[in-house]
């Protein structure tokens, strides 16, 4: 007799009936996988767009330290070379007396000393220059471009400063021009405001 477990006669049968259920079946598997390799393509990209925005988060934090930095180094440069400026009127007693002339007696200077005079105000027209460039540039904080405005328009009262600016400032481009020119304006407005007003009336 025959057994139904005997693999010689019911074990290989068994086992291709098995394969051939199981194939059957095998796309409904790589149907599975399809949706699964689906699945981790979404959260690939969640995390791909994800790391794109932390990347720009540190990118601007960066550029914006940057900026700080620069902007510090800005202000120092340009108060460093505020006071090589003014360095001769401090040192020298006779370039002091010079430069006082330059408020309103031109006419007592000599013209060798008139010229240097002259050229001494250019300078503080470079570092003018300077700085509105920076400005331009976004390097000038709100603080130290109201500094060059105040200085501007106090030096800009002096006679000397006049007779340098009518001189040099075609060497400048159109929009310093305009700039100095603005500043120069504003200064003899307020002056002529102060000078103009009249005195308080006393009721009778």
């Amino acid at each position: 007799m025959f057994s139904i477990s005997d693999p010689v006669l019911f074990g290989t049968p068994y086992l291709i009936y098995s394969w051939v259920t199981q194939w059957y079946t095998f796309p409904l598997i790589l149907l599975d996988f399809t949706i699964n390799w689906d699945a981790i393509g979404a959260v690939g990209e969640t995390f791909g767009a994800i790391a794109v925005v932390v990347s720009l988060v540190y990118v601007g934090r960066q550029l914006k330290q940057n900026t700080a930095m620069m902007r510090n180094a800005s202000a120092t440069e340009i108060l460093e070379i505020d006071h090589t400026i003014i360095l001769p009127i401090i040192e020298s007693e006779e370039f002091s007396d010079i430069w006082l002339k330059g408020d309103n007696r031109l006419n007592e200077i000599n013209e060798a000393n008139l010229q240097r005079l002259l050229l001494f105000e250019r300078r503080a027209f470079t570092l003018w220059h300077h700085h509105f460039q920076q400005r331009r540039q976004k390097l000038v904080t709100d603080e130290m471009w109201h500094y060059q405005n105040q200085m501007v328009r106090i030096l800009s009262l002096r006679e000397a400063v006049k007779v340098a600016w009518g001189i040099f400032k075609e060497t400048y481009e159109p929009s310093f021009q305009e700039y100095v020119d603005e500043q120069f304006q504003i200064a003899q407005e307020a002056l002529n405001q102060r000078d103009g007003k009249s005195p308080v009336q006393t009721p009778p």
